[in-house]
């Protein structure tokens, strides 16, 4: 059985450090009775130091929400792996679609990443996903499939253990920077299940049966506690990425506590 991972990825939303602390404690709080289901919150950088002091003994983790691939030199606004690791991180999300669609991140430089995290022992949350425009134009297996091969170039079957694939439609992503004047609809239960085996299904080939059979692929398009259920029911999702539904304890938790119970009802099944 796959271990369902649910994380929150906070973005720009949260400014300030104590305000993620707070946040950071209360959501930690909620989920001490969850013992089936990963955890992890995405705060901004200047807080995940702080933030990793506040639930050191939880059960809650932290990633970062993006890294550069050079560990240290002359590069501007940038955030090193080195500086994850002190901060105390144990993951990173890479090719999220506002860094790749926003400010231009190509295949080619998430795969440095990808790499330059791998090696410093940091579980990587991949993001791949295609646009409107793109499912429109029936390019939704070819934009995934060329996400994944370059992204994951050079990466190797005993690495793949520590990365997590998360499909997020772009059209599915309630933010007006990538979408302007898009209706904001999260994927449907059979868009999703179609996607996700599609990616399962593509990783088999590439890597074999075993590592598609184990390896994680979670939801990630505005998944909320009105539709967790019904997505998180698909076999080939294995979790979310959340965004504005992390950013309290009353929308973020209800998703995890979902999770519990559909581990625990397959748990009992088997």
């Amino acid at each position: 059985m796959r271990r369902f991972l649910i994380g929150g990825n906070w973005k720009m939303q949260v400014l300030t450090v104590d305000d993620a602390e707070k946040k950071a404690q209360t959501i930690a709080s909620t989920i001490e009775n969850i013992k089936r289901v990963e955890v992890f919150i995405a705060p901004p950088f200047n807080s995940l130091f702080n933030v990793k002091q506040i639930i050191a003994k939880t059960k809650l983790r932290i990633a970062g929400q993006n890294m550069h691939y050079i560990e240290q030199g002359a590069f501007t606004g940038q955030i090193s792996v080195l500086s994850l690791l002190d901060a105390g991180c144990n993951y990173v999300i890479l090719g999220h679609s506002e860094p790749r669609r926003i400010f231009g991140e190509s295949n080619q430089t998430i795969n440095l990443k990808v790499l330059k995290a791998l090696q410093h022992g940091l579980k990587v949350v991949l993001c791949i996903g295609e646009t409107a425009k793109e499912r429109e134009e029936g390019l939704t297996r070819e934009i995934n499939s060329s996400q994944l091969s370059e992204c994951l170039f050079g990466v190797s079957d005993e690495e793949l253990k520590k990365i997590i694939i998360a499909y997020e439609p772009v059209w599915a992503i309630n933010n007006p920077y990538l979408n302007p004047g898009i209706e904001i609809k999260p994927a449907t239960p059979t868009q999703a299940a179609s996607a996700h085996k599609m990616i399962r299904d593509w990783i088999r080939k590439e890597f074999g049966n075993p590592i598609g059979e184990w390896i994680r692929i979670i939801y990630g398009g505005s998944m909320s506690q009105s539709n967790a259920r019904e997505l998180l029911e698909i076999t080939d999702i294995d979790g979310g990425l959340i965004g504005g539904a992390s950013l309290t304890a009353e929308s973020f938790t209800p998703i995890i506590q979902i999770a519990e119970e559909l581990s625990k009802d397959i748990e009992e099944l088997r």
